[in-house]
């Protein structure tokens, strides 16, 4: 008797079924660089660094790494450059938003212009309707007199 026939090979089966958990495990195994996940890792944002005249050298002062200081004022400029650009959005959105504002506000004025216009000519319609109204009923009257 050989092994063969004592344990058979199963291996797709296997394969299949470790596929429907993950569809990417086995690209993920022929890589032969891996990113760090980067929710495992905390990394320091360097936000608080000493700069060190005498060693000519940029450290954190939270974790203590040596930082390139190119790499460090290219993060500032980059930074900088960010806060540039989102402030001339936010200011064009700003002068959009009180361009809307005043024609809003000239909006309102009409409206209100158009309701005492309204308002007047229903009184006036109004005041037809009573003096019509008033006429009928002396007619009315009047010829129940007679």
């Amino acid at each position: 008797m050989s092994d063969e026939t004592l344990y058979p090979d199963n291996s797709a089966k296997v394969l299949a079924f470790t596929k429907r958990f993950d569809e990417n495990a086995d690209i993920k195994e022929m890589r032969n660089f891996v990113e760090e996940d980067e929710r495992l890792s905390r990394r320091c944002a360097h936000g608080a660094v000493s700069v060190s005249e005498h060693e000519r050298k940029v450290t954190c002062r939270q974790c203590g790494a040596v930082i390139d200081a190119f790499d460090y004022l290219l993060a500032l400029a980059k930074g900088e450059t960010k806060l540039d650009w989102e402030l001339r959005v936010l200011r064009g959105e700003i002068k959009q938003h009180r361009e809307g504002l005043e024609k809003l506000k000239r909006e309102e004025v009409n409206c209100k212009g158009r309701i005492k216009t309204a308002q007047f000519r229903l009184a006036d319609v109004n005041l037809a309707l009573v003096e019509a109204g008033d006429k009928l009923v002396a007619k009315k009257t009047g010829q129940g007199k007679s």
